[in-house]
C-alpha cells in the first residue's frame, strides 16, 4: 500500500522556453492523517528551478492525473460485510466535507464496487475508515490510466457526464431510454472500472466528467437470443488516446454487466493520436 507516489513530466521552461522537468508527488503527512502534495520544476538548459508547492491539501487535478497516468489507479474495497454503515458514513463525510447526499453516494460506491483514486488517497481513506472500526483493503495495479490530452477548450466546455452502467439492471434501464441498436455510442471506462455511455459524437472528456479513464472509444450493441450483446467496440479517442492494452478494462466492465462481447476491439487503433 503506497503512502507516497511521484511522477515526472516534460514542461516548457517559463524562463528560456526550453524543455524543463516537472516533478510532482503525493504523500501522507501528520502521521498519516493528512493528504499532502508537492510539485517542483527544473530546467537543465538555464538552471532555473522553482518549488510550486509542498504541503497539506488535496492534490490538484493535473498532479492527480500525472500520478494516475504513471502508476494507475488503486481501488479501496471493504474487507468484509459492513456492520456499521453510520461509522463509515461519518468517516467519509469528515474526510471530504461533502454534502450528506454525496457522502451517501460515496458509501454506496464503497459497499458495492469500491472507491478508486491514487494509491495515496486510498491509503488515506483506509486509515480513516479503520479509525471508525471499518476494515478496508487497497488493491493496486489493476490497469493503467489515460489522462485527457485533447484541446483544452473542449474540456472547459464540458457537458453532461455519461450514464454510469455497472450492472445488468442499470444497462436495462439505460437501454430502455435510448435506441440502443440504432448506432454506436461514446463510451469510457472510468477509474472505478465502470462503463459510462453517452450519445455518439459526444466528447469523451465530457462523458468521463473530465477525469482520467482506463479506456475510451465507441461501442455498438445488438439484440442477442437472450438479451443484448456488444457487436462493435473500438478504442478510437483522440482525447485520451488509449492503446490496445486497455482492452482488459473494457472486457471487465462488460462482463460485470453480463454483456457478451467480441473478445477484443473490433475497430482497434494502436497509438491513437
Amino acid at each position: 500500500m503506497s503512502a507516497e507516489q511521484g511522477a515526472r513530466m516534460a514542461v516548457r521552461c517559463a524562463e528560456c522556453g526550453g524543455e524543463a522537468v516537472r516533478s510532482v508527488g503525493q504523500f501522507l503527512d501528520d502521521g498519516g492523517r493528512t493528504l499532502a502534495w508537492d510539485a517542483e520544476s527544473f530546467c537543465p538548459g538555464c538552471d532555473d528551478a522553482m518549488c510550486e508547492h509542498s504541503g497539506p491539501g488535496p492534490a490538484p487535478q493535473d498532479v492527480r492525473e500525472a500520478l494516475l497516468t504513471a502508476h494507475g489507479p488503486a481501488r479501496l474495497r471493504l474487507a468484509g460485510p459492513l456492520a456499521d454503515p453510520v461509522a463509515a458514513l461519518r468517516a467519509l463525510r469528515e474526510g471530504t466535507g461533502a454534502s450528506l447526499r454525496r457522502t451517501r453516494e460515496l458509501l454506496e460506491e464503497l459497499r458495492e464496487f469500491g472507491l478508486a483514486g491514487t494509491a495515496v488517497e486510498m491509503a488515506f481513506w483506509r486509515a480513516r475508515l479503520a479509525e471508525r472500526g471499518v476494515g478496508a483493503e487497497v488493491e493496486e495495479g489493476f490497469g493503467r490510466a489515460y489522462r485527457y490530452v485533447g484541446p483544452p477548450e473542449l474540456r472547459e466546455v464540458g457537458g453532461p457526464p455519461g450514464a454510469v452502467v455497472r450492472t445488468a439492471g442499470e444497462f436495462a434501464a439505460w437501454a430502455g431510454t435510448v435506441g440502443v441498436a440504432e448506432e454506436p455510442f461514446t463510451f469510457v471506462v472510468d477509474l472505478g472500472g465502470a462503463l459510462r455511455l453517452a450519445p455518439r459524437r459526444s466528447e469523451h472528456v465530457a462523458c468521463a466528467g473530465g477525469e482520467p479513464v482506463m479506456s475510451a472509444g465507441e461501442i455498438g450493441f445488438g439484440v442477442a437470443a437472450d438479451g443484448w450483446e456488444v457487436v462493435t467496440v473500438g478504442n478510437r479517442s483522440t482525447g485520451y488516446c488509449p492503446d490496445l492494452s486497455s482492452w482488459p478494462a473494457v472486457a471487465a466492465a462488460l462482463e460485470r454487466i453480463g454483456l457478451p462481447h467480441p473478445g477484443g476491439f473490433t475497430d482497434d487503433v494502436d497509438g491513437v493520436s
